[in-house]
């Protein structure tokens, strides 16, 4: 090798040596250990106590009760009515008395050829003829008694009764019970015909009608019902009349 190629290597060997970098052994770092979790205490906020409720308030008493003076009470008078205002009139007396008749039942009959009408409500029952014990010392009137389911029931002629002549048997003669309080009577008479509604305007007055006997109170009125005319009995008339007279 020539002196300048030996030289050339020789600088190049230096070269090398300075350009690598020198090794150096280093010793494995240990790690530092994490830090122990440290405790820490956190203090809560204290709630603030609730203030207390507050008082309600006490009832306002009632105002005393006022006593107020009764007001007089003033009554107008009656405005005077225009001419074109109709008067309103109060109703006569006699449509006052319409207004309250009164409508009641009536058993129509016949004793000899005479029909008479006894009020319904006093009437218990109509039934067949019985056979009549007769009594010593009784109104001719009176023509016995009957056994009526156990009930001893005294039986008077109608006919008799009213100054007529006497019922005739026949098969459509019947015995009339009235009931009043208690007290019973028959009523022997010809023929029952029918029930009939009577109105207290139908009913003329003893004393106001011709046909009606004058001064006989067994008599109540007279009405007159599709032209036939009939006399209205009294029953409670009719029971009170004496069937033993005193001698």
């Amino acid at each position: 090798m020539t002196p300048a190629g030996v030289v050339d290597d020789y600088l190049g060997m230096l070269l090398s040596t300075a350009a690598a970098p020198e090794t150096v052994a280093v010793a494995p770092v240990a790690r530092a250990a994490a830090p122990a979790p440290v405790a820490v205490s956190v203090e809560r906020p204290v709630a603030a106590p609730a203030p207390p409720p507050a008082a309600a308030p006490a009832p306002t008493p009632p105002p005393p009760a006022m006593r107020v003076a009764p007001s007089k009470v003033v009554v107008a008078s009656p405005a005077r009515t225009s001419p074109s205002t109709p008067a309103v009139t109060s109703p006569a007396p006699a449509q006052q008395r319409r207004a309250v008749d009164r409508t009641a039942r009536w058993l129509r009959l016949r004793c000899g050829e005479q029909t008479y009408a006894i009020e319904l409500l006093k009437i218990r029952e109509v039934v067949l003829p019985a056979p009549l014990l007769a009594l010593r010392g009784a109104a001719p009137c009176l023509a016995g008694v009957m056994n009526l389911r156990g009930q001893v029931v005294p039986v008077v002629d109608l006919g008799l009764q009213l100054g007529d002549a006497a019922v005739a048997e026949t098969a459509s003669t019947r015995i009339i019970v009235l009931d009043d309080s208690g007290d019973v009577l028959g009523l022997r008479v010809s023929a029952v015909e029918d029930v009939v509604l009577i109105g207290d305007a139908q009913i003329e007055g003893t004393h106001t009608s011709r046909l009606a006997p004058v001064g006989d109170h067994r008599i109540r009125g007279i009405a007159r019902l599709a032209g036939a005319m009939m006399l209205l009995l009294d029953a409670k008339r009719l029971m009170a009349i004496p069937l033993f007279p005193q001698r």
